[in-house]
């Protein structure tokens, strides 16, 4: 039987990420927490059942969008990896140019605007968890 997909929350400010935690553990399990991108990295090279990053785009340190890049490049379909990018300072369209395709593995990117709602969270959450079901699927 194959381990449960899981996600990575990547988020410096403690409240924001006890919040997504909670509403995101409601639907998949397990729900990983990092404060910052250097303990997500670790928990990413532990765990290569991670299925989904969300992660916070300016944290102190690396920036989500670098952990995310760095995260994608040279991950197999077998490993596939989506990435859910959430801020409250980078717009879309900073994002321009980053196509699915930028990454070796693939990988898509989506975007959440803060402050957002929850359903908003869990819905981006879920087109990223069903990309990368799909991806491993056919590895």
């Amino acid at each position: 039987m194959r381990e449960a997909l899981s996600l990575l929350l990547v988020e410096d400010e403690p409240h924001i990420l006890r919040e997504m935690a909670r509403a995101l553990s409601r639907r998949w399990s397990p729900v990983l927490q990092a404060s910052s991108a250097e303990a997500a990295a670790t928990l990413l090279g532990a765990h290569p059942e991670i299925a989904v990053l969300v992660t916070d785009i300016r944290m102190p340190g690396e920036n989500g969008l670098d952990l995310a890049l760095r995260a994608l490049a040279g991950r197999g379909q077998a490993e596939a990896l989506e990435v859910v990018l959430i801020s409250g300072h980078a717009m879309p369209r900073d994002l321009d140019g980053l196509a699915p395709d930028d990454s070796a593995a693939g990988g898509g990117l989506e975007f959440v605007q803060k402050p957002f709602r929850l359903a908003e969270l869990e819905a981006a959450v879920a087109r990223a968890h069903a990309r990368a079901v799909a991806r491993r699927a056919i590895a």
